[in-house]
């Protein structure tokens, strides 16, 4: 069996650089209505209202394909047998496979070389590393139609060329492993820039927790735990899921490392440190964020360092057709917040927009029209830096403290707290 420490050394390297039924803690969130033509995987999203074009310059957002299945197979073994036995089940096209409580700990589970396979895990289920379109080796080994229920994750990778990936109700957390074998990404989409299909296509995660637990510190003090890395994915879908980032470095939400249609729908996001969402790396094409609840709270860096992030851009590859819509937001620094385009050459052209975020922090110094007009002026002269001024909604408070109640409801998993799941010691 690998080493999830290895697996961690990696994610590293790559990535150095309450219950309140969908509310906000005080009413303001808007969540996406229903519609026309509802999301096949989450209803309350009418895909004939995403803004702009629907989509980058690949095309419309895609929904992932579910798996076609012919027969069902019940695992009856445990432990790393019945991972061996899960990989086999799925190993034909067409499998239903049902794995319950008693199997206990997989262990690492491959699925390899996969076509039309939907596994359902125990609620107590814990698969330490699901590595998906990879066979032990390493194999790329790309695989296509999966859906996972249930269960417990510690980690989920995927290799390139792999696609219609989804998470349906999964408990993904870093703490069901002891702290030497944590990660520092909770969902890492490889990417392989020299081959042109070299990226993850059609992913999911609905219904779900991410929860990370900080990675051990280093020599310096940094410590990690992102929820999301992916070089190049297409096609990305997070809905009504909760999530919560921990450390003091790389502790995004989500990275993207070049992207193509990447949706945020309904989320209640809290963020440890660094952005909400990140985009650099490559270029980012079609972004769109609706609804939800978001907060980040005040950690320092290893060194004292405050940093308020929210959603932007690093470095200058370009990010076009970013929309923000309708989130509510939580800040607790009370620095003044990071958002938006870069200033540089390589957005000319290209678009962002917000609207009606409804923003509270610690003073109008950490957010406010002036602040974000203060942005927009530093936008390339060819860049359009929509920031919605005038849409928005701020909420001033100097004692202000995280919502506790702000977690959504998630319609299969019995505890949707994230910060109430088990940690390993």
């Amino acid at each position: 069996m690998r080493s999830l420490v290895a697996i961690s050394m990696l994610a590293s390297l790559v990535a150095c650089g309450g219950d309140g039924g969908g509310g906000d803690g005080d009413g303001g969130v808007i969540d996406a209505p229903p519609g026309a033509r509802p999301h096949p995987l989450y209803p309350a999203l009418d895909l004939d209202t995403l803004p702009g074009s629907g989509g980058g310059a690949i095309g419309p957002y895609q929904p992932p394909r579910l798996p076609t299945t012919t027969r069902s197979v019940a695992i009856t073994t445990v432990g790393a047998q019945a991972a061996r036995d899960v990989a086999a089940a799925c190993a034909t096209a067409g499998t239903a496979v049902t794995v319950p409580d008693s199997a206990g700990r997989l262990g690492t589970l491959d699925l390899g070389n996969v076509d039309d396979c939907d596994l359902s895990l125990g609620a107590a289920v814990v698969i330490d590393l699901l590595y998906l379109g990879h066979l032990p080796g390493p194999t790329r080994a790309p695989s296509h139609r999966i859906r996972v229920r249930g269960g417990q994750l510690g980690a989920v990778m995927v290799d390139p060329q792999s696609s219609d990936l989804v998470l349906d109700g999964v408990v993904l957390n870093s703490g069901v492993v002891p702290p030497a074998q944590r990660v520092s990404v909770a969902i890492y989409l490889i990417g392989d820039r020299s081959v042109a299909d070299g990226y993850v296509a059609r992913f999911a995660v609905i219904n779900s927790i991410i929860r990370m637990v900080a990675t051990e510190p280093d020599g310096a003090g940094n410590r990690d735990g992102a929820a999301y890395l992916a070089d190049g994915a297409r096609d990305v879908f997070f809905a009504n899921n909760n999530i919560v980032t921990a450390g003091n470095r790389n502790s995004w939400g989500f990275r993207l490392s070049g992207a193509d249609n990447a949706l945020f729908v309904d989320n209640t996001v809290r963020v440890s440190f660094h952005k909400m969402i990140r985009m650099n790396d490559g270029p980012v094409d079609y972004v769109y964020v609706k609804g939800g609840t978001w907060m980040r709270e005040a950690t320092l860096t290893a060194g004292g360092l405050a940093i308020n992030d929210s959603w932007a851009q690093l470095g200058d590859l370009g990010t076009d057709q970013v929309y923000l819509h309708d989130p509510t937001v939580w800040l607790a620094s009370s620095e003044p917040v990071v958002f938006g385009a870069s200033p540089g050459p390589g957005q000319a052209g290209k678009r962002w927009e917000a609207r009606r975020i409804a923003w509270h922090a610690r003073s109008a110094a950490v957010v406010s029209d002036a602040h974000l007009q203060g942005l927009a002026d530093t936008c390339a002269a060819s860049a359009t830096c929509d920031y919605g001024f005038g849409t928005h909604r701020y909420t001033y408070d100097p004692a202000l403290t995280l919502p506790t109640t702000a977690w959504r409801d998630l319609p299969t998993i019995a505890l949707d707290d994230p910060d109430q799941q088990p940690i390993a010691p």
